[in-house]
């Protein structure tokens, strides 16, 4: 079989009685046959499932009560409004732990709880809970912790915290690592135990769940009535909760479709004046998308989480107006630029080393200067150029490496490191990305370990073999002529578990080829049926390999239609037509 300019072996899923069920779906729901066969690749071959997945709502939504630890954290959160206890919001620096700690923060404020937020600085106070900042809050007089996006791993902290005289409630999405820390209650889909049925949601889809079980068990308690406060409208803040469920990169599947949908739609039409600064200092004059928000906006509030002062990213969503907002959207665009000027440097350093390993199943860089905020995307860059996993460890911090690892394919990461356990200070995270830290002189152990366990297979290491590009469906131009952009944009948001479909065309003979910045290509496909323009992002590699005919894989690039611009589409791999 032919490679393709990447080097990848095309392929089209087959299911048993495939045929049947497009028919099924062609006939029920009045769509195309191309159509029916993406929505059977994404496991969506009943109408029923199929309705749901197009038009979701809040209907499709979980009871927040099946989430294990509910009603204790409900329960012990109005004890604390009743006692006026003082509470902190404990988030982390990331765009996920900035929507959260900021939803939770004004919802309590706006009901009378004496609250405040503390959200720790990456290279000064590390991940997450410690012994300094715990007893920083203890002199605050602090008496309960809710944390958003962080403390499902912080067992020797949660003992710390209750010697101090402080009670903690954890509000998490990571894996549970093995034991789970001591608090009145933790929230966190991933632990065992938990009939929440969904668990994708991330750090801000959780913290909002909790709201929404708290906003309920006010109402019972007849709260407003008695206490004179209006009740917060919950809907508002799913502006945040989109934001950070696409910054975060969970499934955009289940209710986290409806988050989105209904999130993107406030953005689009009633923005938050921080949100709305930040677009406009960005140059978003367009409709905002999932790739907007992963792309141009929440890269500026994770660098400064990276870098800088997290703060800065609350400051800049708690604010009321364009002038306050200002000066924190201007200070994001300025260390977000620091950011990408630190990570190409970086990044170009570590491709170098990353060369040299291509030709091992797993690919460890190790460096002692490089800036610990930067080495994760490094590493999701190195991985996805090289199809491997990636681990990139720094001693940035002299006594302390700090590291970052990201997947491929269906190698869980944090449960890999499990088996390293005992070389490491700390680790957790997700299936595809999880960060790490350890002694300095356990690095060159911990690097061996690692490589030997994954080589050897201990690590259900992913098997070696061609690379594969799956196509969801083989089309010509008459088939979008005929409805078939209408249905894939009936389908976003697009996201992780909900890819943009992957289409191709063959035999198509392209014209007026243009370089773009020296790196992309843009051209256009010869068809009489319709207009069609194609971007190749930084491909500019296949310039000399597009002569004759080719076969194209694409994903549609546009949200919307409009007769006065072509149809744009994304390249996602070509290949000479046989």
């Amino acid at each position: 079989m032919t490679l393709s300019f990447s080097q990848l072996l095309w392929q089209t899923s087959e299911f048993q009685n495939e045929q049947e069920q497009i028919t099924r779906l062609c006939n029920s729901l009045q769509i195309s046959s191309a159509f029916a066969k993406i929505l059977i690749n994404r496991n969506l071959s009943e109408v029923g499932d199929v309705e749901q997945f197009l038009n979701p709502s809040s209907v499709q939504c979980h009871d927040p009560f099946l989430m294990r630890d509910m009603k204790k954290a409900v329960e012990r959160i109005y004890s604390a409004l009743m006692r006026r206890e003082k509470v902190s919001i404990y988030g982390d620096y990331d765009a996920d732990g900035t929507a959260g700690t900021v939803i939770l923060y004004k919802y309590f404020k706006r009901i009378g709880m004496r609250v405040h937020y503390f959200i720790p600085e990456r290279l000064k106070d590390g991940y997450g809970m410690s012994e300094e900042t715990l007893k920083t809050l203890k002199r605050k007089n602090v008496d309960l912790i809710i944390t958003v996006d962080n403390g499902i791993t912080a067992i020797s902290e949660a003992l710390i915290l209750k010697k101090l005289g402080m009670e903690l409630i954890i509000t998490d999405h990571h894996q549970v690592i093995s034991e789970t820390p001591v608090a009145c209650a933790i929230l966190n889909p991933q632990q065992p135990q938990c009939s929440y049925p969904f668990k994708g949601l991330c750090g801000t889809g959780v913290a909002y769940k909790l709201l929404i079980a708290f906003d309920h068990f006010l109402t019972e308690q007849n709260y407003w009535e008695l206490s004179g406060y209006i009740r917060p409208d919950l809907n508002r803040d799913l502006d945040l909760v989109a934001f950070a469920t696409v910054a975060d990169r969970v499934p955009l599947v289940d209710e986290n479709r409806f988050f989105v949908k209904a999130g993107l739609k406030i953005i689009n039409s009633a923005p938050r004046p921080g949100l709305q600064k930040l677009m406009k200092e960005c140059n978003i004059r367009r409709r905002v998308t999932p790739n907007v928000i992963s792309f141009k906006l929440a890269p500026k509030i994770n660098a400064v989480g990276r870098l800088s002062d997290p703060n800065t990213g609350v400051n800049l969503l708690l604010a009321h107006s364009l002038s306050e907002a200002r000066p924190f959207a201007s200070r994001l665009i300025q260390v977000n630029t620091e950011r990408q000027q630190i990570e190409r440097k970086v990044f170009n350093a570590a491709l170098a080393l990353a060369k040299a390993q291509k030709d091992q199943s797993l690919i460890i860089l190790i460096d002692d200067y490089w800036h610990s905020g930067v080495i994760g995307s490094v590493a999701a860059k190195i991985a996805g150029r090289f199809r491997k996993p990636t681990v990139i460890l720094t001693l940035f911090h002299e006594k302390q490496a700090m590291g970052s690892i990201r997947s491929v394919g269906d190698f869980d990461v944090c449960n890999a490191l499990r088996n390293c356990e005992e070389l490491l200070d700390k680790f957790g995270g997700h299936k595809a990305a999880a960060g790490l830290s350890l002694d300095a002189v356990n690095v060159k152990d911990f690097c061996h370990q690692f490589r030997t366990k994954f080589e050897s297979g201990q690590l259900d290491a992913p098997r070696s073999g061609n690379d594969a590009l799956t196509i969801d469906a083989w089309i010509n131009p008459m088939t979008l002529k005929e409805g078939l952009v209408e249905e894939l944009i009936s389908m976003a948001p697009f996201g992780t578990q909900n890819p943009e479909p992957i289409l191709a065309m063959e035999n198509t003979k392209i014209k007026n080829l243009m370089v773009i910045g020296n790196q992309h290509l843009k051209f256009d496909v010869n068809t009489s049926e319709l207009d069609m323009e194609v971007f190749a992002w930084d491909h500019f590699d296949w310039y000399t390999q597009l002569g004759g005919t080719c076969d194209i894989a694409m994903t549609l690039q546009m949200n919307s239609i409009s007769k006065k611009y072509p149809l744009q589409f994304k390249a996602i791999d070509m290949k000479q037509s046989s």
